[in-house]
């Protein structure tokens, strides 16, 4: 049977500065600091979210609120945070709690480096540093905040999984590790199949042979050990049986991979995440073919599983998009995790160990700057509310994602947080088949301005900054004034727009403008 797959941990771990028990904690602390300054994270899908947890957590109290939404629990593998709401927002509020969540979960995804490259390692290694850069990779700024917390606890489990393979099994040790899949699965279910890949490789590794005539045997023993962490299938079965109107699509869309691979660590510069993802990618070929550095197998293994799973899933995937590019962060976090320099090279190590730290400081710094803008706009945008009363149907409309520059205006979903504020009805939240499914929009049914992606004119490619009069006023005819109040624009440069007919200006800044329609 093959050896023990991790390096050895027992070797003491060298007085290096990027050893020191302070720097976990430092980049832990470091990556909290954009978030100092806003009050409204920007992240993507995050402010819809912030919505449906209003209602989640007012419908029964709200008349306005049932009016125009509707709310059942059900179980599904994507609950992560909407279980995390209902304590915090009790504690703290709604809006401070889910910052607070957004704050928390790039520091649990870095804890998770730092214990799987310690356990794998002994020791925390210069390349880790470098992994640290995608805790905030593209999918956060997304806000898939329940996929990212269920990614962040499947590497924790995998490490415990590692630790615990290493010391006398409990008889507890099985029933342990079935919880805490279930736990991930519960959180988001690709969390889930993250921990069974990296459990699998690991396990793989531990028991590989090259004899064919002993793989049944082996496949038999990496299964007895293995159990645990399968028990959240029989969940998943469960879950899929409704989900008769669940869509898959876009198989092998070669041109979304690579894009969705160059825009792995997209934030707020163009040359900066791509120099930095260039410069990771050259990270991962250095230390794979130098002679003073080694590789950790089932981290390897891990690795090269999620590249072939990007390759051959479709880009949709039970009705959530993005479902094979969003692997790519986690692609790159085992592929540097996996790899250790020797200890005779430490001259090479302090350059590696100083260029992630000092990439990874540039990259706050301008993330930092970048939320801090988005949230002055955001509070602009968000005095737009002030004219509108308890329980009124709003119709948002923004330019589409084929407008965004590399840095992107994240106000897509900000209008929900009228929900949040007003107990309002916005046509921005989702009406999404495939077993996710838990709010449900009422207001506008029937209508073509009921739910997500109602919120987007149509534009065709390079109109996107000219004068959209004609446009907005074309698509503000078709709107149901039965069935809305208000008219509110995001992302669009109002003070270039002509006199929309049947409405009344509300407010407006540099971006924004709110109007009524006029039912007299």
């Amino acid at each position: 049977m093959g050896t023990h797959a991790p390096s050895d941990p027992t070797k003491p771990p060298d007085n290096a500065w990027w050893n020191s028990r302070f720097v976990l904690p430092g980049l832990m602390l470091l990556s909290t600091v954009p978030f100092w300054f806003v009050h409204t994270p920007p992240l993507i899908d995050l402010l819809a979210h912030v919505g449906r947890y209003h209602v989640q957590l007012h419908l029964a109290d709200s008349p306005a609120l049932q009016q125009n939404w509707d709310f059942h629990w059900q179980l599904v593998g994507n609950l992560g945070v909407e279980l995390l709401i209902v304590p915090l927002a009790h504690l703290f509020g709604l809006e401070r709690a889910a910052w607070l969540i957004a704050l928390a979960l790039p520091v649990l995804m870095i804890w998770a480096i730092g214990r799987i490259n310690r356990t794998m390692h002994g020791e925390l290694t210069p390349f880790a540093i470098a992994a640290v850069w995608f805790a905030m990779a593209y999918p956060f700024q997304l806000g898939f905040v329940n996929y990212w917390l269920g990614s962040s606890l499947a590497l924790h489990v995998f490490a415990s999984w590692v630790e615990a393979a290493r010391k006398q099994s409990p008889v507890m040790r099985p029933l342990l590790f079935a919880a805490a899949a279930c736990l991930v699965w519960l959180a988001h279910a690709y969390g889930w199949v993250i921990l069974v890949v990296l459990v699998g490789a690991f396990e793989l590794c531990c028991n590989w042979t090259r004899a064919p005539s002993a793989w049944p045997a082996m496949v038999l023993a990496i299964l007895r050990r293995c159990w645990p962490v399968m028990i959240p299938a029989v969940l998943t079965v469960v879950w899929r049986q409704d989900t008769g109107g669940a869509s898959s699509g876009h198989f092998l869309d070669m041109a979304t991979k690579t894009l969705g691979l160059l825009w792995t660590l997209r934030d707020q510069n163009i040359w900066l995440d791509t120099l930095s993802l260039l410069l990771a990618i050259g990270l991962i070929y250095l230390g794979m073919r130098s002679r003073d550095a080694r590789a950790n197998p089932p981290l390897l293994v891990g690795a090269a599983t999620f590249l072939i799973l990007i390759l051959l899933m479709p880009s949709q995937m039970f009705g959530s998009v993005y479902a094979d590019v969003r692997l790519w962060p986690i692609v790159f976090i085992l592929g540097l995790a996996a790899i250790a320099p020797l200890r005779h090279r430490p001259r090479g190590s302090a350059i590696v160990a100083g260029l992630a730290l000092a990439v990874f400081a540039v990259r706050i710094v301008a993330m930092t700057v970048g939320f801090a803008a988005y949230d002055a706009g955001f509070e602009r945008h968000l005095q737009a509310l002030n004219d509108v009363p308890r329980g009124a149907s709003i119709a948002v409309l923004t330019r589409p994602p084929i407008c965004e520059q590399w840095r992107a205006p994240r106000a897509a979903h900000l209008g929900s947080l009228a929900i949040a504020r007003r107990d309002a009805f916005v046509n921005s939240q989702w009406d999404a088949s495939g077993g996710q499914q838990l709010l449900t929009p009422l207001r506008a049914r029937g209508t073509d301005f009921n739910a997500d992606p109602s919120q987007y004119i149509q534009l065709p490619p390079g109109d996107c900054d000219g004068d959209l009069s004609a446009v907005l006023a074309h698509r503000i005819a078709q709107i149901p004034r039965e069935r809305f109040d208000y008219v509110w624009l995001l992302d669009i440069d109002a003070s270039q727009l002509a006199i929309l007919p049947g409405l009344q200006l509300l407010y407006q800044d540099d971006r924004t403008a709110l109007y009524a329609f006029n039912k007299g």
